[in-house]
């Protein structure tokens, strides 16, 4: 099963009493996926009528905590409150994103059962204040896109920027390449310029969802090694999920190399770079 990022539609209904906007609501919302504007971890979140969170929570990778399986829906006093699951996101060989619950659906060993039984058991539950008691559809049309993503805007807009290329090709946006000071070159030792030497390539860690789980997988980075032998301009080519691409990202941000050369002086070189991450 293929998992599509949802967003928001607009709501296209008449409001009438709190009856029918909850019947409504739960017409609109049960057993969708919604993404979360930010991606605060937590079993419980309340925000705003202007979608601010109330409270401190951390922000996690959004293949761990953006997306929700909306189960219901329901109005209490001035709040909306929604109950769901947490999505984990891998990636199918095409590398389009998908629920890790529904790859293991027709699993029926020990391992899938016991990695289904820890993904069912991510429940989550939204809270959004609204402005009174008796909202009207603006209200909390407001309140929901003010946590949620909506039709209208891109993962991009959300997402942090070694992402970019990925949901670029994704949702079949235009590519841009940064501009850079200096010319970016290919290592190609023939036409005299030499490939970068690595110097200090400490491994990654594991993300405690990919490891609870037992799950392994490769990430696929393309970067830039500067003149002077830093990485830059990180990019996720080819994802795993379960919060692995963020842990990759934060290894290679940290190695070093002796940069390339051309013409007997250092300068920038494109490259890429393969993190596998297994559990022995």
């Amino acid at each position: 099963m293929v998992l599509i990022p949802m967003l928001l539609m607009p709501l296209r209904f008449a409001w009438a009493d709190s009856d029918g906007i909850e019947r409504q609501l739960k017409s609109e919302y049960a057993n969708k996926v919604l993404t979360l504007r930010h991606f605060y971890s937590g079993d419980h979140l309340r925000f705003r009528a202007d979608g601010a969170l109330l409270g401190d929570a951390e922000v996690g990778p959004w293949t761990v905590d953006a997306q929700i399986a909306v189960k219901e829906v329901r109005l209490r006093g001035e709040g909306l409150i929604i109950n769901g699951r947490r999505i984990y996101t891998v990636f199918d060989s095409q590398f389009k994103p998908q629920d890790e619950l529904m790859t293991l659906e027709h699993n029926h060993d020990k391992a899938s059962k016991d990695a289904k039984k820890i993904l069912r058991s991510l429940s989550v539950e939204i809270e959004i204040e609204l402005p009174s008691e008796k909202p009207d559809q603006k209200d909390i049309s407001s309140a929901i896109h003010g946590v949620f993503l909506t039709e209208s805007e891109s993962m991009l807009d959300v997402v942090p920027n070694y992402w970019r290329a990925y949901f670029t090709k994704q949702e079949g946006k235009p590519e841009s390449t940064p501009k850079s000071e200096e010319p970016v070159y290919r290592a190609n030792p023939g036409a005299g310029i030499s490939v970068p030497h690595p110097t200090y390539l400490p491994d990654p860690e594991y993300s405690e969802e990919a490891r609870e789980l037992k799950y392994h997988g490769t990430v696929l980075i393309s970067l830039v090694v500067d003149a002077s032998g830093s990485p830059i301009d990180l990019q996720i080519e080819r994802p795993t999920g379960l919060g692995l691409d963020e842990k990759a990202v934060a290894a290679v941000t940290t190695w070093k190399f002796e940069p390339a050369q051309k013409d007997g002086k250092p300068v920038s070189v494109a490259i890429s770079v393969e993190l596998q991450f297994n559990i022995y």
